[in-house]
């Protein structure tokens, strides 16, 4: 029988805002917060988390949702390709220009730092292909992260009013709270949570405060999050929600 062969580069996703340590691949910092009136140059550390040496690429892309506010055209990579050795490390250079041209408010882009294919050795299987013959199929598992860099061009002005939240469950019975908010500023929103589980009573049974996420500056907007271990016996959860920098943006009671 004869045996073709045909190779495969696997590419896993990470959109990541906290510490990045994954797969190939080591981010430090996961992205930066810069100024837009003035010129300022951030470093981030890539790491070879591998045995092998490794080639990484690094790019800039809109966010999505961030099409209209994006910051790319500012900034400039030093390299854009680095070569690491086995658990190496490089920094990268991210310069942001400064400009007068932009309206006051807050920027975003995507960073991305992509693991080029070597020699796809990792792992062979055999599988039958449509023609019923065997195809050995050499797999090389590739990391890409994305992270995100802010910008803030004069003064951040938040105004928002929280329009819906509901909780929804995936397929495996997960929940998810999502909140719908209309935004009125120049800036997304850091969302955080004043989170209390309620028993069907009402009675009070734990309060945290939660980090729900970071929306877009889309004058309809929402945040999608997952929730952390639920209380025993709660029945319904009260979020009170505001932004990072305090400002409450409505509450809600709902049942789990």
């Amino acid at each position: 029988m004869k045996v073709l062969k045909k190779f495969f580069t696997g590419v896993f996703y990470l959109a990541l805002a906290a510490k990045a340590f994954a797969f190939n691949i080591g981010i430090a910092p996961t992205g930066f917060y810069t100024s837009l009136d003035k010129n300022e140059t951030h470093e981030i550390m890539v790491t070879n988390n591998t045995m092998k040496p490794m080639r990484v690429e690094v790019g800039i892309e809109a966010d999505t949702g961030w099409e209209k506010y994006d910051m790319g055209h500012l900034m400039k990579i030093y390299p854009k390709n680095i070569t690491l050795k086995p658990n190496g490390s490089r920094s990268v250079r991210f310069a942001v220009k400064g400009t007068k041209d932009l309206p006051e408010g807050e920027y975003k882009t995507k960073l991305v730092f992509r693991e080029l294919p070597g020699k796809p050795v990792d792992k062979t299987e055999k599988v039958v292909g449509e023609t019923g013959q065997e195809v050995a199929v050499d797999f090389e598992l590739l990391t890409e992260i994305h992270v995100a860099a802010y910008g803030l061009k004069g003064q951040r002005k938040i105004g928002a009013q929280l329009v819906s939240s509901e909780i929804k469950r995936d397929d495996k019975g997960n929940r998810k709270l999502v909140a719908n908010f209309n935004l009125s500023g120049n800036s997304g929103l850091a969302v955080i949570g004043d989170i209390e589980y309620l028993d069907a009573n009402k009675k009070r049974l734990s309060k945290e405060e939660v980090k729900l996420g970071i929306t877009t500056r889309e004058a309809k907007t929402k945040i999608e999050s997952g929730l952390p271990a639920i209380p025993k016996n709660s029945k319904y959860m009260r979020v009170q929600f505001k932004d990072k920098s305090g400002l409450k943006l409505g509450s809600r009671e709902l049942p789990l």
